[in-house]
Order: C-alpha cells, then sequence, then structure tokens
C-alpha cells in the first residue's frame, strides 16, 4: 500500500504547525500545508493528499465548509474538520458536507492520533474497496447472507453497514450508531466490541431513558460514602465497570443537558468524577453512543450541546430501517423461526406462500423486534409444519379511523385528557401493567417509558392491572 498523504488547511499559523510537527513525529508519510482554500486547491490538483484536516472558518471568501463541500462531492477525498465554533447554524451546515470527524480546538496529541488514524483507515478501506470491487459486487448481486456477530443480512445496504463497524471496531474512537428503534443498534454494538482490542473486557450498556436524571449522574459516575441520604457506601459507576472495555449509551438522546456538559468533559478529559467524590478519577473505556433522534435535529432545537454532538459524530454509522432492507424480511423470517422452533421443543416449520407475502408486505414501523416478535407469535400459535398466516401488529389508531366505515352512529365526544387516559388505561391492562422492556406499554404507545410515567401521575392512573 502506498504512503498516505496528509494536507492540514489552516489559516492559523501556530495550530498548523503544531498539528504538522506532531503528525511528522508520529508518522512518515508527508503532511503539507496550506493557509487557504485556493493554496489548498492547488495542493489537491498537484499531490492529490489521502486524508485532509481542515478548518471550518477560514479566512477569506470560501470558507473551510465551501472547501469541505467539494472534498466530499468532487474528489471524495476524506476530511476532518479542526474548530473551536460549536454554533448551531455551524454544525448544520458542516454535518451537510459528511466529514469524517471533528477535532474541537483546544486538543489533546492523543485526541488528534486517534481521530487521524481513523481518517487514515477510512482513505485505506476506499483503497481496499475499489481493489476489491469485482469479488464484493458479486458477492452483493448473489445476496449471500453476511454475519457479524448476531447480525445477519443479505441486503447492500446492511452489509455496507456491517464493513463499517468492521472498519471502526478496532480503532478507539467514540462511534455513533444511529437508526430506527428495533433496527439493531445495541447487538451492532456488541459486534463493534468483540472485534475491538478490548473484546475481553466488558461491554455495559446504559439506557438512558430508564433512570431518571436525579438518579442517572451517580448511575454513570458513581458515588462516594455520605453523597446523599442513602448512600452508605462507595459505590462504583457504570464508566468504572467498564474500565478497560466499552460503554453503550443507549439512547443518548435523551441524557438531559446537565449530564451532557459531565460528559462531554469524560470524552474530553477520560476521567470521571463520583458524586461527593474530592478528586477525579482516570477511565480506559470506548464510548459507543446510539439514538432514534435526529441528534443535529436535537441541537437545533436546544436540546442537545453542539460541542458534545461534535465529539459523538467522530464514527457515525447509520442503520438503515428494515422496510428499506426487503432481502433481509424472509432471510430473518427464517432465522427468528428456527430459534423459536428450538426455544418451544418442536420440529423445524416454514413459511407459506401467502404468509411470506404477509411480511413482505408489511411496513414493519418496529423494525426487527416487530418482526422477531410477529414470528415467535406465528411459531407458538402453529405447532408443527407449514405457517400459513402471521397475525401482524394491528393499524395505528389513526389509520384504523381512517378505515372504520362511516356510518350515522352518535359520536361521544371526549376531552383530550380523557381520551389519553383511556388510551394509557387500556395499553396498561392489555401489558397487565408493564410499562418497560419488549411488548411494554411505553413501546405499543410509542412513546419513552419516563414520559408514560409522568403521564400515569399527572392522569392519576392506577398503576396496578391484573
Amino acid at each position: 500500500m502506498p504512503t498516505l498523504r496528509i494536507l492540514i488547511v489552516e489559516d492559523e499559523f501556530v495550530v498548523a504547525d503544531s498539528l504538522q510537527q506532531l503528525l511528522r513525529k508520529r508518522r512518515t508519510g508527508p503532511v503539507g500545508l496550506a493557509f487557504s482554500v485556493a493554496e489548498a486547491l492547488v495542493s489537491i490538483e498537484t499531490d492529490r493528499p489521502d486524508l485532509v484536516l481542515l478548518d471550518i472558518m477560514l479566512q477569506g471568501e470560501r470558507t473551510g465548509i465551501d472547501l469541505g463541500r467539494q472534498l466530499s462531492e468532487q474528489y471524495q477525498i476524506p476530511f476532518i474538520y479542526v474548530t473551536s465554533h460549536s454554533d448551531r447554524l455551524t454544525l448544520q451546515r458542516a454535518v451537510a458536507t459528511r466529514p469524517v470527524g471533528y477535532l474541537v480546538k483546544p486538543f489533546r496529541e492523543a485526541e488528534v492520533l486517534d481521530v487521524v488514524t481513523q481518517g487514515l483507515a477510512q482513505a485505506t478501506g476506499q483503497r481496499l474497496a475499489r481493489e476489491q470491487a469485482y469479488s464484493a459486487g458479486l458477492r452483493l448481486s448473489q445476496n449471500t447472507p453476511a454475519p457479524l456477530g448476531q447480525l445477519l443480512t443479505a441486503d447492500p445496504a446492511m452489509q455496507r453497514v456491517l464493513l463499517q463497524a468492521q472498519q471502526v471496531a478496532p480503532v478507539n474512537l467514540t462511534a455513533l450508531l444511529m437508526g430506527e428503534t428495533g433496527t439493531g443498534k445495541e447487538l451492532l454494538a456488541r459486534a463493534i466490541h468483540d472485534l475491538s482490542p478490548r473484546r475481553a473486557r466488558p461491554l455495559i450498556t446504559v439506557n438512558c431513558t430508564v433512570l431518571p436524571p436525579q438518579l442517572m449522574e451517580s448511575e454513570l459516575f458513581g458515588h462516594e460514602k455520605g453523597a446523599f441520604t442513602g448512600a452508605a457506601e462507595r459505590r462504583q459507576g457504570k464508566f468504572e465497570q467498564a474500565e478497560g472495555g466499552t460503554i453503550l449509551l443507549d439512547e443518548i438522546g435523551e441524557l438531559p443537558l446537565e449530564l451532557q456538559a459531565k460528559l462531554l468533559r469524560v470524552l474530553q478529559e477520560k476521567e470521571i468524577e463520583r458524586l461527593g467524590g474530592r478528586a477525579p478519577v482516570p477511565v480506559d473505556v470506548r464510548v459507543i453512543a446510539a439514538t432514534h433522534r435526529d441528534l443535529q435535529a436535537e441541537v437545533a432545537a436546544g436540546r442537545f450541546r453542539p460541542d458534545l454532538y461534535y465529539r459523538l459524530h467522530v464514527l457515525p454509522i447509520v442503520i438503515p430501517p428494515l422496510r428499506e432492507r426487503p432481502l433481509d424480511i424472509p432471510l430473518l423470517a427464517e432465522f427468528f423461526l428456527r430459534q423459536a422452533a428450538q426455544e418451544l421443543h418442536r420440529p423445524p416449520q416454514t413459511f407459506g406462500p401467502v404468509a411470506l407475502a404477509q411480511l413482505q408486505a408489511h411496513a414493519w414501523p418496529g423494525n426487527v423486534r416487530e418482526l422477531q416478535h410477529a414470528v415467535e407469535r406465528a411459531a407458538l400459535f402453529t405447532p408443527a409444519g407449514v405457517i400459513e398466516q402471521v397475525e401482524l401488529a394491528a393499524l395505528p389508531l389513526s389509520a384504523a379511523m381512517a378505515a372504520a366505515p362511516v356510518g350515522p352512529a352518535p359520536v361521544q365526544l371526549q376531552t383530550l385528557e380523557e381520551a389519553e387516559r383511556e388510551l394509557i388505561t387500556a395499553t396498561l391492562r392489555h401489558c397487565k401493567g408493564r410499562i418497560r422492556g419488549a411488548g411494554g406499554a411505553a413501546e405499543l404507545l410509542n412513546i419513552l417509558p419516563n414520559t408514560l410515567d409522568a403521564r400515569i401521575q399527572r392522569l392519576g392512573i392506577e398503576r396496578s392491572f391484573g
């Protein structure tokens, strides 16, 4: 593999020089400098760098974002933004140019080397992808299932996701997994951890929607004895429990703003502070964050810190929803059916043509998780042989109302509060009072468990349903 070239585009000489010296000291490849977009374009045409470190706020008629767009669309050269700016408008414009990462000033040497290593890994991956285009194209055209950990796919879009995961796994950088609920973000995080050098150490998962904000800080960072009423002894938080391994912060978009600031400090300084503690505690933990929310929209709405977004958005991976992966529906359905038969101690089963057509025609708003539940129900109610029909989830309330025949029956008017109380009560009764987890009331109502708790309390709904 030829030596990879780096170009630094930065109009502050001190920053540019320090970056160049650092990279020259730590690697043997050439590291060039440009102080404007015009100089950078000359260098790009002449030397064709493999990776560009690019200041967002370059002085002159053309900014770093203008050059970033050109690098992405015209040259297909990976680039990393160097920035001290984190306002929302700048973030939105920067994200649209699809950088491979960010360096936020002031930065540490280790951070620079980590992000650049990942950028070079992507540049190397692009070269390898071009060299292996024929064999990869042949495999995708044959729809050969590609497994990674517990993930199985025959769809080209999902296979590209698995390739991304394999590329980012060895690099000790924060990864951000984005996708709808039920697409398999936690399984992908497990696969990344298992392929990483940290595989022998623990993978600790924290669901940011489960605990109320006042308990989340202690859960993440731990506390000292006497830090608050009931703190009878020192307790390690999840970051310390994951020492040497990986922590998955699931649904990171639900983390309260005050904890976002503390998480940002952990990512920057590689240390935590226990509640009631007097000194920081160093931690060696890789962070994988996951969310079903559009974090860019959350930043624009003021619910997510732009600087934390920059720190998390170093290695973004977007998992497509199941409705965009039609080749995976029969493959996964047969896989879940084999699993169900083993768990139920039954002979192998299969789907008939009508059942398969049902599965492929469904929109799967709950994604792979919904498909798994549908297959398990079908296996349970069909003792053996061929499954001819699959019971799918009922239409959403709005769709069911639209499909209902119009008749002269009198309408019983309700206030919104009465309708909400009735719907939540009926759902809790159906779930026997269970709020959280798969099949719980929060999932069926498509709202967060903490939100549902608050509404139950506000509406005075009885929590006990047998």
